[in-house]
Parts: structure tokens; C-alpha cells; sequence
């Protein structure tokens, strides 16, 4: 079986760091898809998965992306640990 994906299929997540929210430390993740009239954006926010921006991806899809999320938080917690952000900021 010999399966294409075309650009507009592919999602590229990146999330920052630990950074310092309201009730907590908390994880910015963001998703872009790029597809033929725009780049759709999704900006979610770990641990409450919740939507704090998009653009271009419908409901059920928001809905995808915060199921993945679930599934990979502590994935992307364990790798956000290794993020030192006063570092980058240095530079």
C-alpha cells in the first residue's frame, strides 16, 4: 500500500518551555498546517488543553489535536523540562 501526504496533510507541533501561568507552570503548544489560501494556527496551552488561539482548523479537528495532546503530555512535559529559557533570552 503505497500512501501519499500531501503538504496540506502535514501538521508540524512545536511547544515551549515550562513558563510561569496564572495557577502554575504551563506549556504553549502550537500546530501550523500550511494549505493552499492560508497557514492555519493552533495555539494550545498544557496542562488544561485549552484552545487560547486559532486560525484555520475547524472544531473537530481542535478537538483531534487536544486528544493527541492528552495522549503526549507527559511526552511534551518531559521534553519542555529540558527547555532553559533564561538561556535563550541571554542570547
Amino acid at each position: 500500500m503505497d500512501i501519499k501526504i500531501n503538504d496540506s496533510d502535514k501538521i508540524t507541533m512545536t511547544h515551549t518551555g515550562l513558563l510561569p501561568g496564572k495557577k502554575g507552570k504551563v506549556i504553549h503548544v502550537c500546530f501550523e498546517r500550511k494549505s493552499k489560501d492560508t497557514d492555519d494556527y493552533a495555539e494550545i496551552v498544557l496542562p488544561s488543553r485549552t484552545v487560547v488561539n486559532s486560525r484555520g482548523f475547524d472544531e473537530g479537528e481542535l478537538a483531534q489535536l487536544q486528544l493527541y495532546l492528552k495522549d503526549q503530555e507527559q511526552n511534551i512535559i518531559k521534553n519542555a523540562k529540558q527547555i532553559n529559557h533564561d538561556l535563550i533570552f541571554k542570547l
